[in-house]
């Protein structure tokens, strides 16, 4: 099934990467894109490391484990990353210049705009003394024509930002209305870019929740959205940059490993 291309305002048109096998909705000006959902013959594979690497190994490790599944390494789709701290808006800005030094030094997305999902946090408890690759997604031959499901699909991890006007949605407020807010803003722009890259919310195989707070004052939202009966992981961490309190992604994986 090919994705359709849907108009979305406050969105960029999905980006066709033919050798790689996946289409991306650009997420400038950040190095990395909104989503990412697999093209006709291409479905996507998730591999979770057992035990999370230097950033600049599990990189390498990435890029090596794709050259060996007879994969170009453009088919690097979107990549997990755990950080020790949530980072100010200006150390953010430097750890994504040495970010995208690191993707082109193993050929990662140096042609093609950085088209390579992201989902980003800062763990609560034990924090990596150090960047580290959680996972990484690629693509694979396969199709999905004559299935039930649609596209495989990635969505980069959504906080509570707002794109007009731009600032983040209820900033400092976590008090249970507060965090009602943050979430219903995440998950309306989350189902909009799956909808732009022509996937099914009811496709959903997983999703993982970013926060140190409770989600009591969220269930019904997310019951509501579907995301509660699919499994939502709920990670105790920091998204990647100080001042924001909540976030998510979501993704249709069919095939997921841990190595």
């Amino acid at each position: 099934m090919r994705p359709r291309v849907i108009r979305i305002l406050t969105l960029n048109s999905i980006v066709a990467n033919r050798q790689a096998g996946f289409a991306y909705l650009p997420g400038d000006p950040y190095p990395f894109s909104n989503g990412v959902v697999a093209l006709d013959g291409h479905a996507l594979t998730r591999v979770r490391l057992r035990k999370p690497l230097p950033l600049a190994e599990g990189l390498a490790f990435a890029a090596s484990f794709i050259a060996a599944q007879g994969r170009p390494l453009a088919s690097m789709a979107a990549c997990e990353l755990r950080s020790p701290a949530a980072l100010s808006p200006t150390d953010f800005v430097s750890f994504n210049a040495n970010y995208v030094g690191l993707l082109r030094a193993n050929g990662f997305g140096a042609e093609t705009g950085f088209p390579v999902g992201r989902s980003n946090m800062a763990p609560l408890f034990s924090p990596p003394a150090t960047n580290v690759l959680f996972a990484f997604t690629y693509t694979v031959l396969g199709n999905t024509d004559g299935n039930a499901s649609g596209p495989d699909f990635l969505i980069s991890g959504k906080p509570e930002i707002a794109d007009d006007p731009p600032g983040i949605v209820a900033p400092g407020d976590v008090s249970p209305a507060g965090m009602a807010i943050k979430a219903s803003h995440v998950i309306v722009e989350l189902e909009r870019r799956v909808q732009a890259l022509g996937g099914r919310w009811t496709d959903i195989t997983g999703a993982q929740a970013y926060t140190i707070h409770s989600l009591d004052s969220v269930m019904d939202i997310l019951r509501s959205s579907g995301l509660a009966g699919v499994g939502l992981s709920l990670f105790p961490a920091y998204p990647p940059v100080v001042g924001l309190d909540f976030e998510i992604d979501v993704r249709s994986i069919g095939t997921e490993r841990a190595v």
